[in-house]
């Protein structure tokens, strides 16, 4: 009875995945700019602050992936769009496909955005138990949530992450901060497998007339002297090289960009709310300076 109750919130109960697949189809005829990643831009590009009708499509710890896979089952249905801004950060050209952190988010991907999602066996049992994909803490832990806040949604009707609030931040300690970016070194220069998957999406922005915006999203000052400094260059070198080599490809970086400062984030990685203003203002005042140049 109780994993039968488990199941039914699962499927009823609306979450990030379930709210971002509703509101996706509301912004078909809509959108002009889409924005994919992970949390950074999850938490960090709100689409208020755009001038042209955003939706933000990302969410915690979304890989390129599985920003391939919804790019490629979502891009035909957005008849508005003219520019995608893709995330890559630090670690995202050296992610693994079915890493840890896709244990039961790719459930959730094939479910409630009805993706075909090549790293699932189709004779997995969880495929069809969605309470399945998460042991038994972690699902009375969500329902223990919903019972006291009466919702586990965590985005706004244009998918930006708004609990990460300039009220909720906590004291940011520096050795926590160093850790924080140690724990996304996976010491890999391994990046061909998703640099082949930015330049399949730049292929199809090309054919399709869409402006792709690469962007490196800002951290705070102790973790981004922490992480590999040779690796950094190499992972700006690749996305330099996207845009020299593609007229319609342009890199933004902001690992270190010195309009964002400490006090924008919530924790050592993620901007909060105050910060992702800021962000979100200079990302969309990029944009227009690139349509405005090439009028």
């Amino acid at each position: 009875m109780i994993f039968g109750l488990f199941e039914m919130f699962c499927r009823f109960i609306p979450n990030n995945y379930s709210q971002k697949a509703q509101n996706i189809s509301k912004n078909f005829n809509l959108a002009e700019v889409l924005i994919f990643g992970n949390s950074h831009t999850f938490y960090g590009m709100n689409p208020k602050y755009f001038l042209k009708p955003t939706f933000n499509i990302s969410n915690v710890s979304q890989t390129l992936y599985f920003d391939n896979l919804l790019f490629e089952n979502f891009i035909d249905k957005f008849t508005a769009v003219k520019t995608i801004v893709l995330n890559v950060d630090y670690f995202t050209l050296s992610e693994i496909d079915n890493c840890e952190e896709d244990n039961w988010r790719k459930y959730y991907y094939e479910y409630y955005y009805q993706l075909q999602v090549p790293t699932i066996n189709k004779y997995n049992y969880q495929r069809y138990l969605l309470s399945a994909t998460r042991d038994f803490n972690s699902n009375l832990k969500l329902t223990w949530r919903f019972i006291k806040e009466g919702t586990i949604v965590d985005c706004d009707e244009l998918g930006f992450g708004n609990n990460y609030t300039f009220e909720k931040k906590g004291h940011l300690n520096p050795t926590d901060i160093v850790q924080r970016a140690k724990s996304h070194e996976d010491s890999s220069l391994n990046l061909e497998k998703n640099k082949l998957r930015l330049q399949k999406i730049i292929a199809i922005c090309k054919a399709k007339k869409i402006k792709v915006i690469l962007v490196t999203m800002p951290v705070m000052s102790g973790y981004s002297a922490a992480v590999n400094q040779n690796k950094l260059a190499t992972i700006v070198t690749v996305c330099k090289n996207l845009e020299v080599t593609n007229s319609h490809v342009y890199y933004l970086n902001l690992f270190r960009d010195t309009q964002i400062d400490d006090t924008d984030f919530f924790d050592a990685d993620h901007l909060h709310n105050r910060g992702a203003a800021k962000c979100s203002i200079i990302v969309n005042d990029y944009i227009t300076h690139i349509i405005a140049s090439a009028k």
